[in-house]
């Protein structure tokens, strides 16, 4: 696989002054080390948008959006990753080698395998399946002929074949070295529901990478060809993959979306494949779900204009219609498409070409005109029939606005006037409230930082010229009930850099608190911070001493009630250990020895003596 290597991105970032980039299209002021202005991803009136430069990184406290000048410039150009490293590559003075990894190196990344890792290699088995595997002849007269891909088509979207085996997947992923569990959490294996071992999830269907804005496989749709099943199934949702948020082809289309200021949404993922080997790029697709908030919102970051193609069904034509207030809520004008014929938008093309769907596009109508249209055919134009439909229009809407109103007065055939006062007066109905279930789903637990960890990770990102020889030296014990952070805080004491690390970082709530870490320039000065790290990672250590103390004491006091003399013996010596290392570590902050606070933070070895 060609891949533009880590340490090539590594160097355009270094060299590339994030503040300029950025100030291309947000006004910044200087702020202390940061740089501040109005964010570009939401509506605000005072600036909550911090640009970092020391670390590469910008961060909103108010929309929570963060990341690099890679990030940056494809969520405001719609640039996918590469075009954006290449994009700054220029100016910083790097030459871009793509090229195919070595054998070494495939090896060397072993160590630091992730989910991104198991959906890398899964993709590459299923593209060698469909195009080699004497039993994907079916698939391959699918695609290319029934489909009329193209082998250019299948290739960029890395189509694939899942044989018609139980376990064929797994053992080619175990034969790479990844373990089932991981296979599991990817998705991409199950349990089985008698005796041991798993199966593979994908099986005798047409395989459809879906890719995150880094060309990266989250996920998979798979399309069955022959027998029974659904006719799709997806990828459950797992660290890399939320379907409510992502939009498949969108890493292809960004730049066509914002070169047309339009998005235009299909239901499938071979309708948009083949609106792109068309030539219509700004198309894209859910993910096997109706459209959701999400979606919506991350669309009005690229486009005001969004295009709703669905089936010509009454589902197709009641799913459009719910659209209309998600788009509305947010600003966003909507635009019904409606194909002659019934057809979808791949039968259109390869019977009729590309010609045929420019003319369909030609004639867009506003949502809102489309929907009350389709409600006055529906119910008939008498007055009973138009006020039914004014009336349905403005629980859809929540209401109308003004603009709203001029739309369909005439349509409906109402004075504007009048209508502008019943919609002013319009109180939409109260829902009934809901029955709630027996046993509701938990929410997901939100993971925060403790205030002595948020200060820990602040010393370590913005001072660790100053405390690195101590940071190295932690040991990951110390952290013990912070389980999230321990992988990226164990990168971050070894010298890694921060916006290196959250690229990796697949959970939300790390990503969150280190981008709002990195945004906060001044808790700690140079001089502060050796001692800061010290009095941090002492607080720390207590916080876990007292905590083992209480459990020692509990043990002990256990074991002498119920006559275990040996178990009670233990549990005192271990009682004994534990105050006199919170003794030692009290007296190393006394005399300022930070060296020794951090070894003393290392778990206790019981069969050794206390320390002195």
């Amino acid at each position: 696989m060609a891949r533009i290597a880590r340490e090539i991105v590594e160097a355009v970032r270094d060299r590339t002054d994030i503040v300029e980039v950025i100030q291309r299209s947000v006004q910044l002021k200087k702020q202390g080390d940061s740089w501040v202005g109005l964010c570009p991803f939401h509506q605000e009136k005072s600036p909550s948008f911090h640009v970092v430069p020391k670390k590469a990184m910008y961060h909103c406290f108010g929309c929570q959006a963060s990341g690099d000048a890679f990030k940056f410039l494809q969520e405001i150009s719609g640039l996918s990753f590469v075009e954006a490293v290449k994009e700054l590559a220029g100016p910083a003075g790097v030459t871009i080698e793509e090229r195919e990894l070595t054998q070494a190196e495939r090896e060397s990344l072993n160590a630091r395998r992730t989910l991104y890792d198991v959906m890398e290699e899964a993709c590459l088995f299923f593209q060698a399946q469909l195009m080699t595997a004497p039993d994907a002849q079916v698939a391959r007269d699918y695609v290319f002929k029934k489909r009329g891909m193209t082998q250019d088509t299948v290739t960029s979207a890395r189509l694939g074949w899942a044989p018609d085996s139980w376990t064929r997947l797994l053992d080619h992923l175990h034969q790479k070295g990844f373990r089932p569990q991981m296979v599991m959490e990817a998705g991409l294996a199950k349990k089985r529901e008698r005796g041991d071992g798993h199966y593979d999830t994908f099986r005798a269907r047409v395989i459809v990478p879906i890719r995150d804005d880094r060309q990266r496989v989250i996920a998979f749709g798979g399309r069955i060809l022959e027998g029974d099943g659904p006719k799709y199934i997806n990828s459950p949702e797992n660290k890399l993959y939320k379907k409510h948020d992502v939009l498949y082809g969108l890493e292809t289309a960004r730049r066509a979306i914002g070169q047309k200021d339009r998005i235009i949404l299909v239901e499938g993922y071979f309708d948009v494949l083949s609106m792109h080997q068309a030539g219509f790029l700004e198309v894209v697709a859910t993910c096997g779900t109706a459209l959701t908030k999400e979606h919506v919102h991350k669309i009005r970051t690229l486009t005001l204009n969004a295009v709703v193609l669905t089936d010509a069904d009454e589902a197709g034509m009641k799913a459009a219609e719910k659209t209309l207030p998600m788009f509305s809520e947010v600003g966003v004008q909507a635009w019904r498409l409606q194909i002659p014929g019934a057809k979808d938008p791949d039968e259109l093309i390869r019977e009729e070409g590309p010609e045929a769907m420019t003319a369909a596009l030609n004639q867009l109508k506003p949502m809102l005109t489309w929907v009350t249209e389709r409600k006055l055919e529906a119910y008939g134009y008498g007055a009973t029939a138009r006020e039914r439909a004014r009336n349905e229009l403005a629980e859809l809407l929540h209401g109308l606005t003004s603009a709203q109103v001029a739309e369909v007065a005439p349509i409906l055939r109402l004075d504007e006037r009048e209508l502008l006062v019943w919609a002013k007066a319009f109180r939409p109905p109260q829902p009934a409230p809901v029955a709630q279930p027996d046993a509701p789903e938990p929410a997901r637990v939100v993971w925060k930082p403790t205030r002595d960890l948020v200060h820990l990770l602040w010393l370590v990102i913005h001072r660790y010229a100053y405390i690195a020889d101590l940071a190295v030296r932690i040991h990951e014990s110390l952290l013990v009930d912070h389980e999230p952070i321990l992988p990226t805080f164990a990168r971050l004491v070894h010298g890694e850099p921060v916006a290196a690390v959250l690229d990796d970082c697949v959970d939300p709530d790390v990503r969150r608190a280190l981008s709002q870490i990195v945004a906060r320039t001044e808790l700690y000065t140079a001089d502060e911070s050796t001692h800061a790290f010290a009095q941090v990672v002492s607080r720390l250590a207590r916080d876990r001493m007292d905590a083992d103390l209480a459990r020692a004491q509990s043990r002990a006091q256990a074991a002498s009630q119920e006559g275990r003399a040996a178990d009670a013996r233990v549990a005192i010596t271990a009682l004994q250990l534990l105050q006199a290392r919170k003794r030692a570590l009290n007296e190393a902050l006394a005399t300022s020895d930070w060296s020794r606070v951090v070894d003393l933070t290392a778990p206790i070895d019981p069969s050794s003596p206390a320390p002195p």
